[in-house]
């Protein structure tokens, strides 16, 4: 792992045991070693995404990585678990690519190469592409109807899904959270609430809707708690453990915690800029993190495409949304809602 410059070596293979819901202090201080070593990580090597033109989706990994901390614990102090970190969220895949690096799948280095073309490090996780990735997600929210089914194939054991109060809106979620209470199915829904969705922010969006209460509404036993509370954290997952059927351990958080400039913004939900990056890493002392990501250079593409704007380059649903947005703003009101889609 020399060749990466953040050194990953420093991680702490702890064990955790769900019948002990507090930390000792040893515990706590090795998860919270690992909590900043595996966010400094993914800043860094999501921040080389952004250096090279490409997307990359920092924020959603970067939160979550308190609660993959202590799944990780626990996957390595018991066979009762499905030692898989189903993740809903797709997008979040940053995760799944430095868990494969810390279990030995591939090497750290490879990071460096995040989501380039041809590295074999897409923006969604694909079991048989990617070294060391245990499931293909589909896009956002297609998960928990297949952890159901992981559930059922492992009724002895303990089956996580990693969800977001974004992937939550998704209607298959809904489906899949009746037939999980309507079978008694061991899944622990995982649960990041950001407040932040691709979308904006659902309290402005979607006033009045809850994760919380739409789960419990379903059936499913709640558990909320501050996401950055580490031993609160932990004393929730483990009562979702020992709480027989689907528990889902919400956790509150800003998005980005900790990183001037993103947190609480909707700026989080896709990839850190590299002045941002730069500057978080430089206040952590990753000097060497700092000089790789400055020395990054971003591939030229040669080739002229016709019909379109060479000069601009973008996501497809940004492209799409302004085009919408130009058509939209030459229209009157009465305009707009003559021709809207009608039921």
């Amino acid at each position: 792992m020399s060749n990466f410059p953040i050194d990953l070596s420093a991680y702490q293979r702890i064990t955790l045991d769900p019948s002990v819901p507090t930390l000792t202090a040893e515990q706590k201080a090795a998860l919270q070693a690992n909590i900043q070593l595996c966010r400094d990580a993914i800043v860094f090597f999501t921040s080389t995404g952004a250096a090279r033109g490409v997307g990359g989706h920092t924020g959603g990994p970067y939160d979550t990585v308190p609660e993959v901390m202590i799944l990780d614990a626990l996957f390595r102090g018991s066979e009762n678990f499905v030692p898989t970190f189903f993740d809903e969220a797709g997008h979040r895949v940053a995760t799944q690519y430095l868990m494969s690096v810390l279990n030995g799948d591939m090497p750290a280095e490879k990071l460096t190469q995040y989501r380039a073309a041809h590295s074999h490090l897409p923006g969604h996780p694909e079991l048989g592409f990617t070294p060391g990735v245990k499931f293909s997600s589909g896009r956002l929210g297609h998960m928990w109807p297949y952890v159901n089914g992981v559930a059922m194939a492992n009724p002895s054991k303990t089956v996580f899904c990693l969800g977001s109060d974004g992937s939550q809106q998704e209607g298959d979620d809904a489906e899949a959270a009746r037939l999980a209470v309507a079978q008694g199915l061991n899944v622990k829904l995982i649960i990041d609430d950001n407040d932040v969705t691709i979308a904006g922010h659902p309290s402005k969006y979607l006033k009045g809707c809850s994760t919380a209460k739409t789960l419990a509404g379903q059936g499913v036993t709640v558990l909320e708690g501050d996401g950055e509370d580490l031993d609160s954290l932990y004393a929730n997952i483990c009562k979702a453990i020992n709480t027989p059927g689907p528990v889902a351990v919400i956790n509150h958080r800003k998005m980005c915690p900790g990183i001037v400039g993103l947190e609480g913004s909707t700026h989080g939900h896709d990839v850190v800029s590299v002045k941002v990056a730069l500057e978080y890493l430089e206040t952590r002392g990753h000097t060497a993190a700092v000089d790789f990501l400055k020395g990054v250079v971003a591939p030229k593409m040669t080739d002229t495409f016709l019909g379109s704007d060479n000069a601009k380059w973008d996501a497809n649903r940004n492209v799409f949304g302004d085009a919408v947005v130009e058509v939209m703003k030459g229209m009157s009101e009465a305009e707009r809602v003559e021709k809207s889609p009608r039921d």
